[in-house]
């Protein structure tokens, strides 16, 4: 097979590379994020530093400074904070797209396994991702990611969990990482699918009760973060059963992530929302749900009355073998169907609260909050650029909303329909 070398695909995804070594403007857009209160704030203008974080947001009415290294004209474009997928199959999405998907091929070497990062790095990017949740992380992904990182070719934000408990261990040793190649990468803890978990799991072994719970409390006993698949009731109960049972004795902040859910009952919401616990959500995966899940309709993915229970709620499009559509995603969440009488339309969010699941919310639940997720003061600098608002456009238009420009830590990294770079003159900010 005939790859393209990683360097030339790294070159594609720095297309037209802001340089973002320096103070910069970004002026003229309409700007939306999400105060720490979950409110909207409108702004015109956005200064970030050579770090690439927010020094200051500005509205219509404020001053732009005379002295700054460099000025960009957004031409009245919509920006949006970087979105944050909470579930992907990061290096499958790039196998998949070095191989179209053949089986039966040799195991990749590390110098494929590079190719396959900066391809899937990419085709995210070009959907507006900017920060990804990466399940089932094994010792190999980590070691790409640490060569991206070490050659500075790591542009998205990863937050890591290990699919086993012995990758778990040889990744993250005695604990979670800390925060690596300036905010680029982290690796969380473990990730583990229940008994209950049958649908979907692609051939993944699942895990007992028991079982579950001993590998629960070996990541605990190391403060790793526990996310577990728990896509029906029973699966629901397994998890919560768990946590029930360990928070006696692995106290503090634990942000217990239950992942994919697909049907929960207001009973479970409420003990979720006791325990602190985290729910991911495929909103593309509504329809479907609900046609497999027919008799539990009032229960499949109701999401507004989990958020109204208490319970943090994230976007997760469990892509495995192909770029996610995180926009037609946000359509389903705030419409709930195409057709009139949606089902249970009072589970619709806001589309505050979609924008929320999709930005800062998968920031907190992978400790990501306060670096990134949010456009406000000593953030990093993650923002798209689309071609509509999605605060306004209908969910038919908001389907078909179009990535212009993705931008990560104040550099850009993706410009639609250009694929050849311009280089930074220096190396990305902080490194």
């Amino acid at each position: 097979m005939i790859l393209r070398t990683a360097a030339a695909l790294a070159a594609c995804l720095l297309a037209s590379a802001a340089p973002a070594w320096a103070d910069t403007l970004l002026d003229n857009i309409n700007g939306v994020t999400l105060d720490e209160a979950g409110k909207v704030e409108h702004f015109t203008g956005l200064i970030f530093d050579r770090d690439g974080r927010i020094v200051q947001l500005l509205d219509s009415k404020d001053k732009r400074p005379k002295k700054i290294d460099y000025r960009f004209d957004g031409a009245g474009r919509f920006v949006v904070p970087g979105i944050v997928d909470s579930h992907v199959s990061l290096m499958r999405i790039g196998y998949a797209a070095m191989t179209g998907g053949k089986d039966g091929l040799p195991p990749p070497r590390p110098e494929d396994r590079d190719v396959a990062l900066q391809k899937a790095q990419r085709l995210l990017a070009a959907q507006g991702i900017t920060a990804v949740a990466d399940m089932g992380t094994t010792i190999e992904d980590w070691q790409t990611y640490r060569r991206a990182g070490d050659s500075h070719t790591l542009y998205l934000r990863i937050m890591a969990y290990a699919g086993t408990v012995e990758d778990m261990a040889l990744i993250g040793g005695p604990g979670p990482t800390p925060w690596l190649y300036d905010d680029r990468l982290r690796f969380n803890g473990l990730y583990l699918r229940t008994a209950g978990t049958a649908n979907g799991s692609n051939g993944v072994p699942t895990t007992a009760s028991t079982q579950l719970r001993n590998r629960m409390s070996r990541a605990a006993i190391d403060n790793f973060q526990v996310a577990v698949a728990a896509s029906n009731h029973a699966a629901v109960d397994d998890v919560l059963d768990a946590i029930d049972e360990l928070k006696q004795t692995y106290q503090g902040e634990r942000r217990w992530r239950l992942e994919s859910v697909r049907v929960v009952d207001p009973a479970q919401t409420t003990r979720a929302a006791a325990d602190g616990a985290i729910a991911s959500f495929r909103f593309g995966a509504f329809e479907r749900d609900l046609t497999d899940t027919p008799a539990n309709a009032p229960q499949v993915q109701p999401w507004q009355s989990v958020t109204q229970a208490g319970v943090k709620i994230a976007y997760a499009s469990g892509a495995q073998s192909a770029a996610p559509a995180p926009f037609a995603d946000m359509a389903m969440a705030i419409a709930r169907g195409d057709t009139a009488g949606e089902p249970q339309p009072q589970e619709r969010l806001t589309r505050e609260g979609a924008l929320a699941a999709m930005t800062a919310n998968g920031a907190l639940a992978g400790y990501g909050e306060g670096r990134f997720g949010r456009l406000a003061t000593g953030e990093r600098a993650d923002f798209v650029m689309l071609d509509r608002d999605p605060m306004l456009a209908s969910p038919a238009d908001l389907r078909t909303a179009r990535v212009i420009e993705t931008w990560v830590g104040g550099a850009r990294i993706y410009v639609a329909g250009q694929e050849e770079a311009q280089k930074f003159g220096k190396e990305m900010p902080g490194w």
